[in-house]
Order: structure tokens, then sequence, then C-alpha cells
């Protein structure tokens, strides 16, 4: 059973169990008000009647039993009874048959029922209204109205209550079905982009027009599909550049090892061939070692041990580090902060591997200089790279963290991504631009405090 049925029939249950249970007590309370509305009635009546002649005379006047008798006997459903001195009956609309028992009943005070408002004349139910007049107690005025027909009156509006009801539920069991489809439509058609991405075709996934939180289910869904196809087309790419930069050492490797193995190479050559063989190794180990660090940092828990180190301290022995580097390309670090030294929550050797990296990157393409800004903020440090060189290519920017990707004389294309890694595993962000005049900018955010795990 579809998701739309289910829901409609679960609703459509609902109602009816709200609908039949309104409709008993309905019916259950309708007759008790009714009948407290039946003795209101004829008591206001049958006092107003009383009113008037005991204003007028101590005898009752023909006149007014007239008039009694225009009150109630045009309305069939009540009987008069009219009792004065003695019980004698002065008027009534009471057959001769039924007087007897009515006079009996009032002379043992009425069989009532737990309603003192019922009582049990023969075999039917009147509701009665036992008024005295004329101040005394003997003579009475008597008005009853048979409960079946209160209880034929209720039956009725109950008939008229129930199909409105029924016609109600009806109504809105289909404006339920058609608010359900609007809503579960969306569903459906995130359950097929869904599948799509089940089978990898990330590419083809589109985004559901939805509201409220099905829309927010499906921008997730739409997000995740685009951020799975962006990591498995920089997986594709990582697995064709890896090859490419395992292979090129490998086939030095092989060739000179074949060559010297045959005898072509002999003497200088072949020395030469073992130091080209030596060189590729030593390359090939350290793409290796750099791709199993990598893959490290993104996966394992337990790699980083964090503590308080201060930034300035962290950047110098980075640039005491590259100073060789510096000397050989005649390039100047210079290293600027603000008054107050910001006290790092990192990895000691991790971070001082990241600066490592993205300062060597920035000795590579710098012409002369490199500034090294630090600033403290609230939650993180900022420490600035900036170089005078080209820049970087528009085209490249966006991809430079990526593995593998390099520049024009870049080494192997994995320190930028090594240093993203651990920036983002430490707590922090990193992010590249290129300078207004010239050269690029590194921003990296290192955090101060320990950053709160979910």
């Amino acid at each position: 059973m579809s998701l739309q049925a289910r829901i409609t029939l679960m609703f459509g249950l609902l109602l009816l169990v709200v609908t039949s249970i309104s409709a008993g007590l309905i019916h259950s309370f309708l007759l008790e008000n009714m009948i407290e509305q039946q003795r209101n009635e004829l008591t206001i009546k049958g006092q107003a009647w009383i009113d008037k002649n005991n204003r007028e005379s101590e005898a009752i006047k023909p006149e007014s039993i007239a008039e009694l008798a225009r009150q109630f006997v045009s309305n069939r459903k009540v009987e008069v009874l009219l009792l004065g001195k003695k019980k004698k009956v002065l008027y009534t609309t009471l057959p001769s048959s039924n007087l007897n028992n009515w006079l009996d009943a009032l002379e043992r005070k009425a069989e009532k029922r737990k309603d003192k408002n019922i009582w049990i004349i023969g075999k039917d139910d009147y509701v009665l209204v036992n008024l005295p007049f004329k101040n005394d107690e003997k003579q009475r005025l008597i008005l009853a109205s048979p409960v079946r027909g209160l209880k034929e009156a209720r039956m009725e509006l109950t008939q008229n209550i129930i199909v409105i009801l029924v016609i109600g539920t009806v109504a809105t069991i289909l404006l339920s079905y058609f608010i359900t489809k609007s809503t579960v439509r969306p569903l459906n058609q995130l359950v097929k982009e869904i599948k799509k991405v089940q089978f990898r075709r990330f590419s083809e996934v589109r985004h559901v027009p939805a509201r409220g939180e099905i829309a927010e289910v499906s921008e997730s869904v739409y997000s995740m599909a685009q951020e799975l196809d962006r990591f498995h087309e920089i997986q594709r790419q990582f697995l064709q550049n890896a090859s490419h930069e395992l292979k090129t050492p490998l086939m030095s490797i092989q060739g000179y090892a074949e060559g010297i193995r045959d005898g072509i190479f002999t003497d200088k050559s072949a020395e030469q061939g073992l130091d080209v063989i030596i060189a590729e190794t030593n390359r090939l180990k350290h793409i290796v070692t750099e791709i199993i660090l990598l893959a490290k940092l993104e996966s394992e828990e337990d790699l980083f041990h964090p503590a308080y180190y201060s930034a300035t301290e962290l950047v110098e022995q980075a640039v005491e580090r590259l100073r060789p580097i510096m000397l050989q390309q005649n390039v100047t670090i210079s290293i600027r902060n603000n008054s107050v030294d910001p006290i790092l929550y990192v990895d000691e050797g991790k971070t001082l591997q990241a600066l490592l990296n993205i300062i060597g990157n920035a000795l590579r393409h710098s012409e002369e200089h490199i500034e090294v800004r630090i600033e403290s903020g609230k939650r993180h440090a900022t420490i600035e790279v900036l170089d005078d060189g080209e820049g970087i290519p528009a085209d490249l920017l966006p991809h430079l963290f990526h593995r593998f990707v390099k520049g024009k004389i870049g080494d192997v294309g994995l320190g930028l991504a090594i240093s993203r890694a651990i920036v983002e595993r430490s707590g922090g962000a990193i992010e590249v631009k290129n300078g207004h005049v010239a050269g690029a900018i590194f921003r990296i955010l290192l955090p101060l405090h320990p950053v709160a795990q979910n």
C-alpha cells in the first residue's frame, strides 16, 4: 500500500472514530437537553397563566379556562390537567380512560425515575410540571408532555446530524486525499532521486521543488548528490593522477634497471643509471609517504594530540627550517603580528608541517619577499602568507587544495591537500586568493581553544 493510501486510510479511520464518538455523545445528551427545555417552557407558560388568574379573582372564570385551552390544546404534545379543591377536575385534555390513572399517580405522588422530571404514568413517560395556584397546594395545574415525542424529535435531529457528519467526513477525506497527494508527490520524486544516488548516478539527480520540511530534505539530497558527484570526480582524478605520478618513476627505474642488467649501460652510464634509480626510488617513496599521510589525516581519529603552543614560535620554526631554500632563491621572509601573541590549541608536529607546506609553496612562486601576518581573534587566530609572485591562475584557484593539483613548478601536488586536511582536522579553515597587486594570499584559521566535537 502506498504512503498516500496509508495516510488517507489512517486519517479516515481517525475521523470516523471521532465522528462516531461525537454522534454518540450528541445523541446521549440531546434528550436530556430537550427534556430540560420542555420542562422550562411548560413551567413558564403555566406560571404565566397562574399569575394572571391569581391577580384577577378567587374563582376561576370560564374565560381563563378557555384561554388555558387555547394556549396548550393547540399543541397536541401537551396534556393539561387542572385540579381544584378536593381534587375536582376543572379542566383536562386527558380522555376519561386515562384520567383515573393520572389521579392515582398523583395520589401516590407519581412513580419517579432517577430523573425527577420524568414521570411514569401507565405505559408512557412524561415530562411533567406540577404547579400550585391560588396559594393552595391542593389546587394544581399539571402540564405534561410525552417523552415519546421528544425521542422522535431527538431521533430526527440525530439523523440529520449524522447525515451532516457523514457528508463532512466524506468531504474531509477527499480533501485530505488531495492534500496528501500534493504532500506525498515530492516524497515519491525524492525516492526516485535517492535511487539515482544508490546507483551512483550523482550527476542525474535533480532538485525536487517542495515546501516546509520536505524542501529541506530535498535541498539536502540535492546538495549531497552534488557533493558526492564532486567527490567521485575528485577520486577519479586522484586515481588518474596517482597512477601517472607513480608510473613515471617506476618506468624510469624499470628502464635503467633492465638496461644495466642487459649490459646496455656500462661504466659511467651505469653509475648515472643507478643514481637515477636511487633518485626516482626516493621520489616514489616520498609520494607514497604523502599519500599514506593524507589517507591517515582523513580517516584515523587518534592521530592528533593538541596542546597550547605559541603561533609566533610555530611560524618562526617553519621559517627557520626553510632558511636554506630562502638563501638559495634569495627570498626574504618577514613575520608581523599584533601586540598579542596567539596561543593555539593544535598538534605541534602536524601544524608545523602544514605551515612548512604553505610557506614552502610561497617560496617556490615568490620573486623577492614573503610576509607572514599573525592576528588573534576571539576563538581563532589568523595566519596569512603573502608572496609577491605571479599569483594563481583563475582556473586552478578553485581546485588548488585537491590532490595532485599543482602549478607549473609544483612538486607532487599533495602538499596543499595535506595542509588543508591538517588545518580542518584541527578545527580551523584555510582559503586562498590572489592579491590585489600581485602574488597569492593564503589565509589560515587555527583554534585558540579546544573545539567542541559533535
